[in-house]
């Protein structure tokens, strides 16, 4: 079995796994060492909202290792999986496959970014269940929009979100603005790009490149 396919079995699976140092540990030094996840989490956070991708998952790494990358933790610390698993997706996504995560995924080969995506859209997914909050949607189309067959879906939960008066940050205004300018909809993607600038969110770019 190849590492990308473990990976995405052990996270459809949901195996548990724990906090490095949790088993055995119980009252007072769980909860130290979960105060002491919140605060790398946190700063791992800080660093994707600063599109510092590399130094966030760094930062998951030195915690978590590859078990944010390859199951779904239960119990003390589990929302905090949650949040690590997250950033890693997202910087992931955001680097275009680019910033290695583990277990053979992201790089410079293409190869690499291709798995690498296929995990975030598959970890971004499982978080959004079946009741997925607007954010969680937004983040899950950026995903799907790097894939060739996940562009259409991209486009439909944006559009969604946009109808809706529901988009929660630039980054999904920039991307439906995108989506819609390629199937045409140069209004809509107009209309887009101008809510994205209201935003006025830091590195995101609003305006969409002209087709060579």
């Amino acid at each position: 079995m190849s590492r990308l396919a473990l990976a995405l079995s052990l996270a459809v699976t949901g195996a548990v796994v724990s906090l490095p140092n949790v088993a055995g540990a119980c009252g007072n030094s769980v909860r130290r060492i979960v105060d002491r996840g919140q605060e790398y989490v946190q700063q791992a956070e800080l660093l994707l909202a600063k599109h510092q991708y590399r130094k966030a998952v760094n930062t998951v790494r030195e915690l978590f290792g590859d078990q944010a990358i390859a199951a779904r933790h239960r119990g003390p610390g589990e929302h905090l999986h949650g949040r690590a698993q997250r950033i890693l997706a997202l910087s992931v996504v955001r680097s275009g496959g680019a910033v290695a995560i583990g277990m053979d995924l992201g790089g410079a080969a293409q190869g690499r970014k291709d798995a690498a995506i296929a995990w975030a859209v598959l970890a971004l997914r499982l978080q959004a269940g079946e009741q997925p909050t607007p954010a969680q949607t937004s983040e899950l189309a950026e995903a799907l929009a790097l894939q060739a067959s996940g562009r259409a879906e991209a486009y439909s939960l944006l559009k969604g979100l946009g109808d809706g008066d529901l988009m929660p940050s630039a980054n999904g205004w920039a991307l439906l603005a995108e989506l819609s300018k390629q199937r045409g909809d140069v209004e809509g993607s107009k209309k887009a790009v101008e809510r994205c600038e209201k935003m006025n969110a830091r590195g995101v770019k609003c305006e969409v490149a002209e087709q060579a």
